[in-house]
């Protein structure tokens, strides 16, 4: 069976890491009787894995996504025909690739589960309705697959209930440990604090970073020494500028450190000098964010949602994602409280148990593929 894996959404981020974890893991699974094709962007980390691999094919697609889109519409046909491809799986996203193959897509964009929240509020004018344009998209991509796989169980069920799409799966996410763990040096302004919380995130405006400075001046009337460690870009785009005014107007560029994004060999280093990890997202379907604090023993500050709670159990201190004062009072408790936090972490730990290994969850993966294949 000749699978086409479709990397081509995955440029940066978690989706990317857990990516790299599908790749790294082929080697440690049972692949007889298939044949791996890849899509991706150039100069990624996924292409520079696959170029030093050098073992299978390649296929590149263009970084800009209505750019990508037309490829995948003038150039699959060829594509197909030319690999013999058998089904495509596009690991998170959606892909326009004719259907003369079965295809196969990973849904990780948990607001069209709940079309009862506005999640895009906090845009206005032409930037929010191109988001809706894209869900739009994304719903009409779902539609026309063979088979959706989740890493979340309630948004499987949301979809089969709200758009009776059948045909799908949960598969747990997983977590590996870097066989490469290479120093990351954080700033010394963050080295010289008695607290350091991190936000793994790029400028999403669903991650709630905006909230940040105002953390900053909260934990300050309170006289605890504390700093924030924010992994989005320094890349001067509207939502840095934004940002950056309001570490202005609270009086924060002491307390913010934004280091940009970190390689994926750096990141236990990095887990391993904060004591906090906060997740303040409106929505998730899942997060690495949460996976790697349960790993990594670190706290978990997270959103009181819905979805957190079906998540995180009693893994995580629980906040109110707009209200910083409620948010510095939760972490208070548990930094006064030193049982308490050695009882979050331990059942963190023991949730992770539960989940798969990166070579069973890619196991499964690939079962799933050969069914939805057979019974096309």
């Amino acid at each position: 069976m000749n699978v086409l894996i479709n990397f081509a959404t995955l440029k940066k981020g978690g989706g990317q890491n857990v990516a790299l974890n599908f790749l790294e893991s082929l080697d440690r699974v049972d692949t007889k009787n298939l044949k791996f094709f890849f899509v991706v962007v150039q100069n990624t980390e996924l292409d520079k894995y696959l170029k030093a691999k050098g073992k299978y094919p390649v296929v590149y697609m263009p970084q800009n996504p209505v750019h990508r889109i037309l490829s995948e519409f003038l150039n699959g046909k060829k594509i197909i025909k030319t690999l013999g491809i058998d089904i495509i799986y596009s690991y998170f996203g959606t892909a326009r690739f004719p259907k003369a193959v079965p295809q196969v897509s990973g849904s990780a964009e948990s607001n069209l589960y709940f079309p009862e929240l506005d999640f895009w509020q906090e845009y206005s004018g032409i930037k929010k309705l191109l988001r809706r344009i894209n869900d739009r998209y994304r719903i009409w991509g779902l539609k026309r697959v063979k088979a959706v796989i989740f890493e979340n169980e309630i948004m499987q069920k949301r979809c089969e209930q709200i758009y009776r799409i059948s045909n799908t799966v949960w598969i747990k996410p997983s977590f590996t440990k870097s066989h490469v763990n290479l120093p990351y040096q954080i700033p010394l302004a963050a080295k010289s604090s008695k607290f350091r919380g991190l936000f793994f995130c790029g400028w999403q405006r669903n991650k709630n970073f905006m909230i940040i400075p105002r953390l900053a001046a909260a934990f300050k009337k309170a006289s605890i020494n504390f700093h924030f460690i924010l992994t989005a870009p320094p890349d001067n785009s509207d939502e840095h500028r934004n940002f950056l005014r309001l570490i202005e107007k609270y009086d924060a560029a002491d307390s913010i450190s934004i280091v940009g994004p970190v390689k994926k060999s750096e990141i236990p280093s990095l887990y391993e000098q904060v004591d906090f990890v906060f997740l303040l997202s409106k929505l998730e379907s899942f997060s690495n964010n949460i996976i790697e604090a349960w790993h990594f023993k670190r706290l978990l500050i997270i959103a009181d949602e819905p979805w957190s709670r079906s998540i995180c159990g009693d893994s995580a201190v629980y906040v109110s994602r707009d209200d910083a004062e409620n948010i510095v009072s939760g972490i208070m408790t548990v930094i006064k409280n030193d049982a308490k936090k050695i009882d979050i972490i331990r059942r963190g730990t023991a949730i992770l148990q539960q989940y798969p290994s990166i070579e069973e969850r890619t196991e499964q993966e690939i079962a799933y593929l050969t069914y939805i294949f057979n019974h096309a």
